[in-house]
């Protein structure tokens, strides 16, 4: 039977009971998922919109939220006199938007994102009343999208990438989501093979940009702080970035292993979700690994040549744990989660090894390969491997370090392309009448 939109309709209302249990269930280990809940189900009052023009920005969590941020920038910039409304769909994506409210408190704006119940979106588009909308990635709300569509809010997808493996499941749902997707006046890709899974889920008007994330400005304060805690280290550090479930318990046996071999480097382990630090610390502790807290030291002193593993369990200093390496193992990539982002290591002068999982940055790492800044392993023990011949071979590593940081240069200017669309847009937008009804 086709799922079809007016059934998509349908159960987004009568599923809203499932999402609060989804909700309470988040927040036994996330209590943060019980704040703003009102703002969720659209029972609570939206940001209205004020007498100036308002750019909305939908940035689902962290990842896209620090992919937002150059976006961000050069809109206060050029956009003096607009405010921008930022949207998320879990805590840490809001929190790491507050970060971005800090640019400019009073003209940025946050809340949530309502639940795609046709009732909730209608009343997000009449109070926050936006000239346009961006949405970044792959948050793609059927119902979002019409409602935009109904009362002509411009709609671009920005930074947009979409899997193979994302592309076989939106699939099943293509009735829904082809309309969704036509609806967006521009589409930016982040590469042509994304460009061409987009047009298959009925996109239009795709223009291949560039990743953001390549123009990310890492954090100098954190980069300088890193520098000199490494300045009282003799041992090299191998971060272990944006770790997820299943893969510290593949590594923990393997770093007590190889330690000594790799020359007894300091480990840095930084897991992705803050809800699993007490799990990984508590992991790394029973294989027998020497384990200290970032939360818990404010000076590199505390760590010492005993110390096995440095855990990073804290939020926003992934520029710091970055300028901390020497080489990165790259998270997400050696379990199905398709990989984390492999740029900011790159920037920051890390050559990356990435495990066999890679779909959600498949080019990005493919090209990385090509360049010599990354290194594409089957499996966790041919990552230990791959940091052994590094460890044998100081100028190899220097030299992939070099092509690293060569290798993220060359692919900035994401930021300006989509601003050149994005211009257009805004003067449609600002002319256009929000309906009355």
């Amino acid at each position: 039977m086709r799922f079809t939109p007016a059934m998509y309709r349908a159960v987004s209302v009568v599923a809203l009971p499932l999402a609060s249990f989804y909700l309470m269930w988040r927040s036994r280990r996330q209590p943060a998922y019980r704040r703003f809940w009102n703002e969720r189900f659209a029972w609570a009052p939206f940001p209205r919109k004020t007498d100036k023009p308002r750019v909305w920005i939908h940035a689902v969590s962290v990842g896209e939220t620090h992919a937002a941020k150059p976006l961000v920038s050069a809109m206060l910039e050029r956009w003096p006199d607009a405010d921008i409304l930022l949207t998320h769909m879990t805590p840490t994506g809001r929190e790491a938007g507050a970060a971005l409210v800090k640019l400019s408190p009073g003209r940025i704006h946050q809340c949530y994102l309502p639940y795609d119940a046709p009732y909730a979106v209608e009343k997000f588009f009449r109070q926050t009343r936006p000239n346009l909308g961006v949405i970044m990635e792959t948050e793609v709300w059927p119902n979002v999208m019409r409602e935009a569509g109904r009362v002509g809010v411009p709609m671009v997808l920005a930074n947009a990438r979409e899997s193979e493996k994302s592309l076989q499941k939106a699939n099943r749902f293509i009735d829904v989501l082809r309309p969704a997707f036509a609806q967006f006046s521009a589409i930016l890709a982040q590469s042509e093979a994304d460009k061409a899974r987009l047009e298959q889920l009925g996109g239009q008007n795709i223009t291949v940009t560039g990743s953001l994330k390549f123009d990310i400005t890492p954090n100098r304060s954190q980069y300088a702080a890193a520098q000199t805690w490494k300045a009282l280290w003799t041992r090299p550090v191998v971060l272990f970035a944006s770790t997820r479930a299943g893969e510290e318990a593949m590594f923990a046996p393997l770093i007590k292993a190889y330690k000594a071999q790799l020359g007894n480097p300091l480990f840095l382990v930084v897991p992705r979700h803050p809800e699993r630090f007490d799990e990984v610390a508590t992991l790394l502790k029973e294989t027998g690994l020497s384990v200290v807290r970032r939360s818990e030291i404010t000076e590199a002193q505390a760590v010492t040549n005993d110390t096995d593993v440095l855990l990073g369990d804290s939020m926003g200093e992934m520029s710091f744990y970055c300028a901390l390496s020497d080489q990165v193992v790259m998270g997400g990539s050696f379990g199905p989660y398709g990989s984390q982002n492999v740029i900011e290591p790159a920037m920051a002068g890390s050559p990356v090894i990435v495990g066999p999982s890679t779909f959600n940055f498949e080019q990005i790492i493919a090209d990385g390969v090509e360049a010599g800044a990354m290194q594409r392993v089957a499996n966790p023990e041919d990552a230990m491997k791959a940091l052994l011949a590094w460890h044998t071979s100081p100028e190899t590593c220097a030299e992939a370090s070099d092509k690293a940081v060569a290798f993220s240069s060359a692919y900035r200017g994401a930021t300006a392309r989509i601003m050149e669309t994005l211009e257009a847009l805004w003067k449609t937008g600002q002319k256009r009448e929000f309906p009355t009804s």
